[in-house]
């Protein structure tokens, strides 16, 4: 996502769907307030699915206007902390509509010494070992994915990886050996071929596409980025990958016909993918985004949310025999940030996310612990 950073009219917007606020779905309305004059970093693009939600505009004044059953979003504007309460107080007079779990306060903030940006890093992902992470950069609409080593307890300055720079990269992920990472990218598939590009938000506009490919460690480094193939990548849109220990892969996938975002998930067998499933966390119906799956896949951190063209809020899930229990939410006070992009830490016990202050790592022992779960 790109930033800007001028003198504006900051507008505050968001709906409220049942999952952000507890409202019945019957009372969903959007608020939009114009905030005074400001200095400030506007987030227009830092996630390719979240255009349509984040867009420089300016309104007088403030309304209150119902929103449609379908696509409701929770926008990812900046709140000032009094007005999203005051708003959150005014819409959210009902129960929960599903499994609540306040038991952290605070995602603790991580700029790995200083070398993490705010304003422009995401998706914080790390080897096995903790001594390299890699995550992505934004500058103006291009993203591309950087790597630091932790060396003598200091981190170095990241560098731009050897696989990227030249195309639209984001997403980073490891796999829990270590042996390779997969990321997003709008590069052309086949030799010669165009970038990819998708018109699924934003109101149709052109953006960037993405599908996911693979690279290998060798001795020396990375080596070169690798399709993961037609089984997977099926569309111009297949997104934010996570790994099991077994190598299944659950990534995401846009629905065009009901408008919403899916996990999708596809077992490694043989050196080849199997055809993938589709991973039931909650409503069918509701979007999910940006899933980190446990490595024994025992519990599944993700945004969840009837959302249009944007994200939800963070929630969990743990296995239950043949299906995910009920997505317990993370609260409100962990999601008054909108966090997003979730990658599990090496030992398994916390998650790195994107919010609107940057980049925070949350613990997931509370809730590990409430369901019997010690994942390592």
């Amino acid at each position: 996502m790109a930033f800007e950073k001028r003198s504006c009219e900051r507008l505050t917007a968001a709906t409220f769907p049942t999952p952000s606020c507890h409202a019945a779905k019957g009372n969903i309305a959007t608020v939009a307030l114009l905030l005074g004059p400001c200095s400030a970093r506007r987030r227009e693009n830092r996630n390719t699915r979240l255009r349509e939600i984040v867009r420089p505009r300016q309104i007088l004044g403030w309304a209150i206007f119902p929103a449609s059953n379908r696509g409701l979003c929770m926008t990812q504007r900046f709140f000032a902390a009094p007005v999203r309460a005051a708003v959150t107080a005014l819409l959210c007079m009902a129960p929960p509509a599903f499994a609540t779990d306040a038991a952290t306060t605070a995602a603790t903030p991580c700029t790995l010494g200083g070398i993490i940006h705010p304003d422009s890093d995401d998706t914080l992902a790390f080897t096995p070992d903790g001594k390299t992470v890699f995550f992505d950069r934004s500058e103006g609409s291009h993203k591309t994915v950087m790597i630091s080593h932790r060396i003598n307890g200091r981190w170095t300055q990241p560098e731009i990886a050897n696989f990227s720079g030249q195309w639209f990269d984001q997403d980073p992920v490891v796999a829990p050996d270590g042996s390779y990472v997969l990321f997003n990218s709008n590069r052309p598939t086949a030799p010669g071929g165009k970038p990819l590009t998708e018109n699924y938000f934003g109101g149709g506009a052109t953006g960037p596409g993405s599908n996911i490919w693979r690279v290998d460690r060798t001795g020396s480094g990375w080596g070169k980025p690798v399709w993961l193939g037609p089984t997977i990548n099926n569309d111009v849109f297949i997104d934010f990958a996570s790994l099991a220990n077994d190598g299944t892969l659950y990534f995401l996938r846009w629905n065009a016909r009901e408008k919403a975002m899916h996990i999708w998930r596809s077992s490694f067998k043989g050196g080849k993918y199997q055809s993938p499933e589709l991973v039931i966390l909650g409503d069918p119906a509701v979007s999910v985004h940006d899933p980190a799956v446990a490595p024994d896949q025992s519990f599944i951190v993700f945004d969840y949310g009837k959302v249009k063209g944007g994200l939800g809020r963070l929630c969990i899930a743990f296995r239950e025999g043949d299906h995910w229990g009920k997505p317990i939410d993370f609260g409100d006070a962990l999601n008054k940030d909108l966090p997003w992009g979730a990658h599990l830490a090496p030992d398994g016990h916390a998650v790195y996310v994107t919010g609107q202050t940057g980049i925070g790592k949350i613990s997931l022992d509370p809730w590990l612990e409430t369901h019997g779960r010690k994942n390592g």
